[in-house]
């Protein structure tokens, strides 16, 4: 076999192993983040959470939104990374525990069904009625707001991490790096 022939295939199989080995991780990060417990959340309120993040940015659930949130909720409210922080909420946990019971209450008023068990199609409904101000018996939070404050808490953990940049095709220049992905 020549050099060259030896090389190419090299750089074909180390291709090949860093993918297959990125997957791998990715998996196992996602059953890590699903087998962890919650110091703020239930695992029915994690579990709403993830599903309606999920809705509104695809892939939220696997990224582990639930346990950002938990978690930034669970420190002190001055380092937590939550977009909620800088708008000077008083009770963060109540926020978001309000806003999980009425994404349930105004499914269940629609479709008599919780939100987990609701199909895409009105999952995103609900979606659109909380973009658009129009749900029925949800007042507290605010539904827009409570949709804000949760995409940017989506948007942070799927594309805000080293990884989620390397899905984009943008390099990531931290200037120092982070000691985990958020």
């Amino acid at each position: 076999m020549s050099r060259r022939r030896f090389v190419t295939r090299m750089i074909r199989a180390s291709i090949w192993t860093s993918i297959f080995v990125r997957i791998l991780s990715r998996n196992a990060q996602a059953k890590i983040v699903e087998q962890t417990s919650y110091k703020q959340f239930t695992h029915g309120e994690a579990d709403a959470l993830a599903a309606w993040c999920d809705v509104i940015v695809s892939g939220a659930r696997n990224a582990g939104v639930a346990k950002f949130v938990d978690q930034n909720l669970s420190g002190d409210q001055a380092s937590s990374l939550l977009l909620l922080r800088y708008l000077n909420a008083n009770d963060m946990v109540g926020f978001y525990r309000k806003g999980i019971i009425g994404i349930d209450a105004e499914s269940h008023h629609r479709f008599g069904a919780s939100f987990l068990q609701l199909k895409k199609s009105q999952q995103n409904e609900m979606i659109a009625a909380a973009v658009a101000s129009k749900m029925q018996v949800w007042r507290d939070p605010d539904p827009n707001f409570f949709y804000f404050i949760s995409r940017s808490d989506a948007v942070d953990v799927v594309y805000g991490t080293e990884a989620g940049f390397a899905d984009l095709g943008i390099p990531y220049l931290a200037h120092i790096l982070p000691p985990k992905p958020w």
